[in-house]
């Protein structure tokens, strides 16, 4: 009896199969290529599934846009340079001064030739003591080292006094030109914030040797 069971369940098992592979082939036409099945793990799924919804829709710019500020300058004054920023805040203009140092300016330096010695050098500092010459400093460092240094000026004439004061106490003097920084002070305030013609015509009329222009805002 038990065996007359499990044969009659088995024939149920054979004929559902049988049934459900005939129906296939009717549905899709053709059969099932087992070829073409794939297992694919729930891991290696979630992860396709999340790279999906990260996908942008469309590809992001590399190009970051930089705010842009105006600047009005130069200004050779700490002081002017104030005295016009308020103006251009009555304006209603969010201006910020800014000191620049990139340009260069030509200086002249005065100075008592390196010695074969620091001793020497040494002996012409007892010397301008002597003769009461102040405003001098013995170089230790770089390639004027055992130098001294009567001064650096900017302007040749100035730089010439000098050398004449020292040169008749019989010191050998010499001026070397060099570039020092050149601090120049400017106004910025935000592009979409406009300076009005009329207003800038009026600034350069006062100041002739400045000007606007834009620049990367700091």
């Amino acid at each position: 009896m038990k065996w007359a069971i499990y044969i009659l369940i088995l024939a149920n098992l054979g004929f559902g199969l049988l049934h459900y592979r005939s129906e296939v082939l009717t549905d899709n036409k053709t059969p099932v290529d087992d070829d073409n099945l794939r297992l694919v793990l729930l891991k290696e799924y979630l992860e396709q599934e999340q790279d999906s919804q990260n996908q942008p829709d469309t590809i992001a710019s590399d190009v970051i846009a930089v705010a842009r500020c105006n600047t009005l300058g130069p200004f050779k004054s700490k002081k002017v340079a104030n005295t016009l920023r308020k103006k251009l805040v009555r304006l209603g203009l969010s201006a910020e001064r800014r000191m620049s140092k990139d340009n260069k300016r030509k200086g002249f330096w005065v100075m008592i030739p390196p010695a074969e010695s620091r001793k020497i050098a040494k002996q012409s500092v007892r010397e301008l003591k002597k003769k009461d010459i102040k405003d001098y400093f013995l170089v230790v460092t770089g390639a004027q080292t055992n130098a001294v240094s009567l001064g650096v000026f900017s302007r040749s004439d100035l730089a010439q006094r000098r050398y004449d004061e020292i040169q008749e106490f019989g010191f050998m003097v010499k001026i070397r030109q060099v570039d020092l920084p050149l601090r120049e002070y400017w106004l910025d305030w935000p592009q979409e914030q406009s300076l009005l013609a009329d207003d800038l015509a009026a600034f350069r009329k006062e100041y002739p040797n400045i000007g606007q222009t834009d620049r990367p805002c700091s």
